[in-house]
């Protein structure tokens, strides 16, 4: 039986799930699925010039590099224990705000095949997967909060300066 550790406890359990995969299977699909979404965040990049005109295919390539970067982690700890702990109290809100902005950009990209919503919809991903990992980091969240605040101020005075308001 395989037995994975939990991030949060450091403890051993089993994962329920998939209880017959080895610890080398678990690596090997994690890294697998790693790679997979690596890939799809390299080539949806080269989108990244023409995000006005090909919105809908770096929207849907980058949240296709999301989903295999999540499952990788689920087979690397299991996908039990990894549901459990994207739902735990301290993950909720993360989690939600993450996956709620990778389902609205797909249902945009995909279902609307909207051009002109997808934009906004996959800019809030990429907001919410930083939130996300940076969550991860020890003072990540407060050091992301101040970056974005230094960021804001810069460009409110260079509109300032500009505008002639």
């Amino acid at each position: 039986k395989a037995v994975v550790s939990t991030q949060s406890t450091g403890a051993v359990q089993e994962d329920p799930w998939l209880p017959s995969m080895t610890k080398k299977q678990r690596l090997m699909g994690f890294l697998a699925c790693l790679l997979g979404g690596s890939l799809c965040f390299s080539i949806s990049l080269l989108y990244l010039p023409f995000v006005l005109l090909k919105a809908r295919k770096f929207a849907l390539l980058f949240s296709l590099g999301s989903l295999f970067t999540m499952a990788s982690f689920s087979l690397l700890w299991g996908p039990w224990n990894h549901l459990k702990h994207l739902c735990s109290r301290s993950r909720a809100p993360f989690t939600t705000a993450y996956l709620g902005t990778l389902l609205c950009t797909v249902y945009v990209a995909m279902v609307l095949k909207s051009t002109l919503l997808t934009v906004p919809c996959a800019v809030c991903q990429l907001v919410a997967l930083l939130w996300y990992v940076f969550s991860y980091v020890p003072g990540g969240v407060r050091g992301l909060k101040f970056l974005t605040g230094l960021l804001g101020s810069a460009l409110v005075r260079k509109a300032e300066n500009i505008l002639p308001v």
